[in-house]
């Protein structure tokens, strides 16, 4: 079995933690506040298929300086990958596997640069998770996982490797499905595209993310600003498939009429947010490449229009 850090334990990270740790892996999660006192108290709740599970999970507010992990996950918001990365700096010069379970393109890079030595995969999640009332709700979709390093990986020693699918492995025993991919780009750009635009569009009408395909203008704006997203992608040398719009579409009409994202649920409670890196990331991306992407400006102006709070 592995020793696994997960640096934060909001809904993502307590539920990895929670299987991991359930299937005999020493699992430390990395928590503060609220979250820190209630975890020590309760444990990790999960609601799941009409069952509520308790883990005690070991947690603690630093990882130990003293014990290079087998494995790092991060799965904080976005914003706060700077904070999770800080609390790595004691493990800057050993060698693990890093796992970044964050929306937006740039989280694995910036890990990388920040960690030199590790070696960092990024990933995709699958499935909706909340955290509410000290409960992690897991909903709709079965979770999953899909992992891999960005670009094409330089050639590394077998023991990293052989770390890595380690890693998949015990996420698999873990009851995670987990896949491992050669190159991760394409998998966060494709999330990227449905995250960044339904995540500004539904709140910029002030829908919930199940009602958008439903009103006429704010499904068309979705569309372009989708179709907007792919060409971006392109420009940056990572070609999406042909169809990912519109399956990304037929993945929306399954959702539950009542769902949210949770970039929405934070612009609307007025919460520090991971707009700069979704839907505030398009313009740059954009311009990064020489395009215009007009629809996702239309979403910034309306969601402004709204007074949300979009950036720090």
């Amino acid at each position: 079995m592995s020793r696994i850090v997960i640096i934060g334990a909001g809904a993502v990270g307590s539920f990895l933690g929670l299987r991991l740790h359930a299937s005999g892996h020493e699992v430390l999660l990395i928590a503060r506040g609220d979250r820190l006192a209630a975890l020590r108290t309760n444990g990790v709740l999960l609601s799941q298929g009409g069952e509520l599970l308790q883990v005690h999970v070991p947690v603690s507010t630093a990882c130990d300086p003293g014990m290079t992990p087998d494995h790092v996950i991060i799965a904080t918001k976005t914003f706060q990958l700077d904070a999770a990365l800080a609390l790595l700096k004691p493990l800057r010069t050993s060698r693990f596997t890093l796992l970044t379970v964050q929306n937006g393109i740039e989280a694995p890079g910036i890990a990388q640069a920040a960690l030199p030595h590790a070696a960092v995969l990024g990933s995709r999640m699958h499935g909706f998770f909340e955290l509410e009332e000290g409960i992690v709700h897991h909903t709709g979709v079965a979770a999953s996982l899909m992992v891999g390093p960005v670009g094409i990986p330089q050639p590394r020693r077998t023991g990293e490797t052989i770390a890595q699918a380690q890693l998949v492995e015990g996420l698999v025993a873990s009851f995670i499905p987990t896949a491992l991919v050669s190159d991760i780009r394409p998998v966060l750009w494709d999330k990227f595209l449905m995250a960044a635009t339904i995540g500004g569009v539904a709140p910029a009408f002030e829908l919930k993310v199940g009602q958008v395909l439903t009103d006429p203008q704010a499904n068309a704006l979705l569309v372009a600003a989708m179709h907007e997203v792919a060409r971006i992608a392109a420009a940056h040398g990572v070609e999406l498939p042909r169809d990912c719009v519109g399956q990304k579409l037929d993945f929306i009409r399954r959702f539950p009429p009542d769902v949210t994202s949770s970039l929405q649920r934070d612009l609307e409670a007025g919460l520090e947010s991971e707009f700069d890196q979704l839907t505030g990331a398009i313009p740059r991306f954009a311009e990064q490449s020489g395009l215009a992407c007009p629809a996702a400006d239309e979403i910034i102006e309306r969601l402004r229009a709204r007074g949300l709070r979009l950036t720090r």
